[in-house]
């Protein structure tokens, strides 16, 4: 693996933000890689301090891809880890200004020549969003192609509806009585039509404070029409043990694509890029978490990740035989 240095930076947005640079050792300059967060105030390193959740995925895969030979960029969120702003009051396009405003940052970065965005879990919708309007040099999709966060949430209501009803005893009995799913859907839609008929940032539902700006601006936002715009290379890649998104939907990818793309569904793998042995499971999504977040990156990933990187994104002008084999 190529030795890279990292360093920690402040990109002059709307808001401060925090951020930690890695740059690769040797002559440049490098092909780039933005790393894009999923959903929730986790920090750039892919970690909750309020959830009490430490996978570490972000930094790992920034330090894999710098040892590839890619500069790579990883930020905290407005008002998420050391960065400014009040996180609550984030919507999705507050976060693709943001996106925006970090590609502005390698491209006046004098080590870079190309920027390839990845984003992971809400992270694909938010890069495929910014590529409409800012036309980057590749994407990759991790845990979240081709679903808008809509449908991924109804996805997740199902699966837990289904665990409950396959449960023995009292518990699956009532639920089947009381005609559960029958009832959170129901409840999925009140919260529904109160988000959007709402214009504030924030608001309050059951005594809980909800970004509902942030709700609004992905129910109504079309993901597979922007989809349509990528003209650059993509890849697409989910964990066939994903209970936040619909794995087989990767897939459904190179349909909406003008550029050349892959998909793949990684066996074995969770949401949060881990090899897992358990069922996927939302009613213990957490916990399995915990369990599996000191694991490494899923080797298959890595695989795929390395093979595409060498292959179809860096730049096209330059000796890649440094790169090594794993």
């Amino acid at each position: 693996m190529i030795k890279f240095q990292e360093e920690k930076v402040v990109i002059d947005g709307k808001f401060s933000l925090a951020g930690t640079l890695t740059v690769p050792e040797g002559i440049g300059p490098f092909p780039a890689v933005l790393l894009v967060a999923g959903s929730g105030d986790g920090d750039r390193d892919g970690n909750s301090k309020k959830g009490k959740l430490f996978p570490n995925m972000y930094k790992d895969l920034a330090e894999f891809i710098s040892g590839l030979g890619f500069v790579t960029l990883r930020v905290d969120k407005r008002g998420a880890g050391e960065s400014g702003g009040n996180y609550l009051e984030n919507g999705m396009m507050d976060l693709v200004d943001d996106i925006e405003t970090n590609i502005s940052f390698l491209e006046n970065h004098p080590q870079v020549n190309k920027i390839i965005l990845l984003g992971h879990s809400e992270g694909c919708t938010l890069i495929t969003k910014t590529n409409a309007g800012h036309p980057v040099d590749g994407l990759i999709f991790l845990s979240g192609a081709a679903e808008s966060t809509k449908d991924a949430l109804k996805r997740q209501r199902q699966l837990a509806i289904d665990e409950i009803f396959k449960m023995k005893g009292f518990k699956g009995k009532l639920a089947r009585l009381l005609k559960l799913d029958q009832r959170v859907e129901k409840q999925a839609q009140k919260f529904t039509d109160k988000i959007m008929n709402s214009n504030k940032p924030v608001i309050r539902y059951q005594l809980q404070p909800i970004n509902a700006k942030w709700f609004r601006e992905h129910f109504s936002y079309d993901v597979l029409e922007d989809l349509k715009k990528v003209t650059c290379p993509s890849l697409a890649i989910t964990g066939a043990k994903d209970i936040q998104v619909t794995p087989e939907k990767v897939h459904e990818l190179p349909d909406y694509v003008k550029g050349p793309s892959e998909s793949y569904v990684v066996e074995n793998m969770d949401h949060i890029l881990k090899e897992v042995s358990e069922e996927a499971s939302v009613i213990n999504a957490i916990k399995v978490y915990k369990k599996n977040a000191n694991k490494p990156l899923h080797p298959e990933l890595k695989k795929i990740l390395f093979q595409w990187l060498k292959n179809d994104t860096g730049d096209r002008n330059k000796d890649f035989s440094h790169m090594p084999a794993i």
